[in-house]
């Protein structure tokens, strides 16, 4: 049985599951990282790698059951552009992969032998599994494109090449990630595309379950405009939809998660698809395009945000929930004892 099957059928893997939060956000925050350069969080994979292997470390602690790697915005022309050489590049992208995977398995052997110390609630822990993040293509030009879709003049071929080619680098390490993450998709154009890549790697056994998930504007729409449901109905109609085992939202203000949720729960019955979904929004911070950065007077608390997320996953066995932008693994901790008390 391949992990896509056993994700979805298994009942070891009955949710909710907790989710990682914010990766670039609490680099600055917790770790004092700039942020400023286009390769953002990426650039801490060669100017410290141990900060960010800390930050996996800490939400695992937490009570992530999923972390994403720390390659949102890494690719090679990106690094190239800051004067890598293109093998310097792909060591660098694969370089994310590895040390998500060491966190994990320095957090699976502390909690292995102390759990109580490491596990607060009663809820027995499953080994963390890892999803290999790819942010969309606005994510690279460093203008907060990923929020609005706004891409200018780049063809379909140019786009699809884009995903096709971070997928070309990963693959030697497939096998160690459970999934691969789409995220922060602003545009039906571009999940469609996506799902063009996706359909091109059908026969390709190593590839993990993949989800796609949406940055929204409010609680019916993507950040781009379109309807969620039409978004949904796009992937489960699409000839990659056996390879997309989850939906979702990230990067969204929380506030329209719920309403988001229940679209795309209704949509999937239509299509008689049991996908989990997954949501992991942003602390309730407004980005500021003047300043390049999140309102730090905007936001929701840790226990506010833990609220919410009880109420996302009710009655819900397929759903994943976790943070993104200005959420912390003090957010992440009060999540997992809140849908577990």
């Amino acid at each position: 049985m391949s992990l896509h099957q056993t994700f979805t059928k298994s009942k070891e893997f009955d949710g909710p599951l907790i989710m990682d939060g914010g990766m670039a956000t609490e680099l600055q925050s917790t770790h004092g990282k700039n942020l400023s350069t286009d390769l953002y969080s990426s650039e801490y994979l060669y100017k410290d790698p141990n900060a960010i292997r800390n930050v996996h470390l800490s939400y695992f602690r937490a009570g992530a059951d999923i972390c994403l790697t720390c390659s949102y915005q890494a690719w090679v022309a990106g690094f190239i552009k800051n004067g890598f050489s293109e093998d310097q590049a792909k060591e660098l992208m694969l370089r994310s992969i590895q040390l998500a995977s060491e966190a994990r398995d320095t957090f699976w052997s502390e909690y292995l032998s102390n759990n109580d110390s490491i596990n607060n609630n009663s809820k027995k822990r499953i080994k963390p599994l890892i999803a290999l993040s790819i942010g969309p293509y606005g994510a690279t030009l460093a203008n907060g494109s990923e929020y609005t879709g706004d891409y200018g003049t780049i063809s379909d071929e140019e786009l699809r090449e884009f995903h096709e080619s971070r997928l070309r680098v990963y693959r030697s390490e497939f096998s160690r990630v459970d999934f691969i993450a789409f995220e922060t998709v602003p545009s039906l154009h571009e999940a469609k595309i996506i799902c063009q890549v996706l359909s091109n790697m059908e026969k390709d056994e190593s590839l993990p379950p993949c989800w796609i998930s949406f940055s929204c504007k409010d609680g019916t729409r993507i950040s781009h405009g379109e309807l969620i449901v039409k978004c949904v109905e796009a992937i489960c109609s699409s000839k990659a939809n056996s390879l997309v085992f989850g939906i979702g939202v990230n990067c969204t203000n929380p506030k329209f998660i719920a309403q988001l949720i229940q679209k795309i729960r209704q949509t999937l019955d239509l299509f008689n698809d049991n996908k989990w979904v997954l949501c992991y929004p942003n602390g309730g911070n407004e980005w500021d395009p003047v300043t390049n950065d999140w309102d730090i007077n905007s936001g929701v608390s840790a226990d506010v945000f833990a609220e919410y997320a009880r109420k996302w996953v009710k009655n819900d066995s397929k759903v994943a929930v976790g943070g993104c932008c200005k959420t912390t693994p003090e957010y992440i901790e009060k999540i997992r004892n809140q849908i577990f008390e």
